[in-house]
């Protein structure tokens, strides 16, 4: 074998071997760049979440309120003696 013929062999795996380790530094930055990417969604969601959980239960609270005052949404016997059990009972015809 000539030299010529080793030094080509010799640049191709070399450049195989570069090639090789930077497609890997890429994909390892992607990585973590995905993975970064992905927590602070993961956090960004969990906030959401907690805001809308927060608010719906004040919204249910603030419904179960007015249906306690207009006397709607419980038997009839209790609802009759609601504080604004008045307001929500139809007018009698006559």
């Amino acid at each position: 074998m000539s030299i010529e013929v080793i030094a080509q062999v010799a640049t191709v795996a070399l450049a195989v071997l570069a090639i090789i380790w930077h497609q890997q530094r890429s994909t390892d930055k992607l990585r973590d760049d995905f993975s970064q990417a992905t927590d602070k969604l993961r956090d960004d969601f969990s906030q959401a979440t907690d805001k809308l959980q927060t608010g719906l239960a004040a919204n249910g609270q603030r419904l179960a309120r007015i249906e306690g005052f207009l006397g709607i949404g419980m038997p009839t016997a209790v609802a009759d003696k609601a504080a604004g059990a008045e307001v929500a009972q139809p007018p009698t015809p006559g």
